[in-house]
C-alpha cells in the first residue's frame, strides 16, 4: 500500500517541508508553553484566594477547547505517523 502524498490530496503542506513546519510548530508551542506555565501556576495557586468575572470564565472556557482540539489534531497526526511507519516497513 503505497504511502498517500499530502500534495496530492490538497494539503497545505508539501511534502517535502512537512518535516520543518512539524519542527518549528513544535518550538513555537514549547517557547509558549513556557512562558505561560508561570502564569497558569499562578493562577492555581491563587484558585482560591479570588473569583473571576465571568467574561474571564469565558476566554478560559475557550481557551482550554482550542488547546484541547490542537492537543486532540497533534495526537492524530502522531497517530497517523505510527501506522506510515508500519506501512513502510510492511512494504
Amino acid at each position: 500500500m503505497a504511502k498517500v502524498r499530502a500534495s496530492d490530496v490538497g494539503f497545505c503542506v508539501v511534502d517535502d517541508n512537512a518535516n520543518v513546519i512539524a519542527d518549528n510548530l513544535v518550538h513555537r508551542i514549547r517557547e509558549a508553553a513556557a512562558e505561560m506555565e508561570s502564569q497558569v501556576n499562578r493562577l492555581y495557586r491563587g484558585r482560591e484566594a479570588y473569583d473571576l468575572e465571568d467574561g474571564t470564565k469565558l476566554d478560559l472556557d475557550k481557551a482550554i477547547e482550542q488547546l484541547t482540539y490542537m492537543a486532540r489534531t497533534l495526537r492524530e497526526v502522531q497517530r497517523e505517523q505510527s501506522k506510515v511507519v508500519y506501512l513502510q516497513a510492511a512494504e
